[in-house]
């Protein structure tokens, strides 16, 4: 049976009960990843499954979809971006936890409290999916003006710049 995940939540408890959630959330809740955006519409809407693992391991998977709005770097321009992931996630108490999850959980590292809020739960693997290059995948989904205006900014002809050093030759030769 599928419920709602909290907004902060004990992840422990919900892995003894064998908890599956979904949540929806606006983009704007995610501070650090909407930061990255063209504008903070838009929800981010997450399943997640919690669960006991190796060695005791509290534990979640799931799958996290999006379509935000980012600026494409060619022709500065919004376009969509649509994220569709999938997590594994193990929660440790503190840095020097040993985790006995497998190589294929990330660590999330839990509050004093043995929580961790939804924003904080998901918001890495957000930002992970957003790429380093932001372009249109076809140059033709660009904006001409845009692109005609940068390439003949540069028809001008060479651009004389000043060499502070350009004597300093003369002056070793002496």
């Amino acid at each position: 049976m599928e419920s709602v995940l909290p907004f902060k939540f004990k992840p422990a408890e919900l892995a003894q009960r064998k908890y599956s959630g979904h949540l929806t959330l606006p983009v704007a809740h995610f501070k650090r990843f909407s930061a990255l955006l063209a504008d903070n519409s838009g929800e981010v809407k997450a399943d997640a499954r919690f669960f006991v693992g190796e060695g005791a391991q509290v534990n979640a998977t799931g799958s996290i979809n999006a379509i935000v709005a980012v600026t494409c770097q060619r022709c500065m321009h919004a376009m969509r971006l649509n994220i569709n992931c999938e997590f594994s996630v193990a929660f440790i108490s503190d840095e020097s936890a040993e985790v006995f999850a497998e190589d294929a959980f990330d660590p999330l590292l839990l509050d004093e409290h043995q929580e961790v809020s939804a924003v904080d739960f998901l918001e890495d693997e957000l930002i992970l999916q957003v790429p380093l290059r932001l372009v249109h995948s076809e140059e033709q989904d660009c904006d001409k003006s845009v692109i005609e205006a940068v390439n003949t900014a540069g028809d001008n002809g060479p651009v004389k710049t000043h060499n502070p050093f350009s004597g300093l030759d003369k002056l070793l030769k002496n």
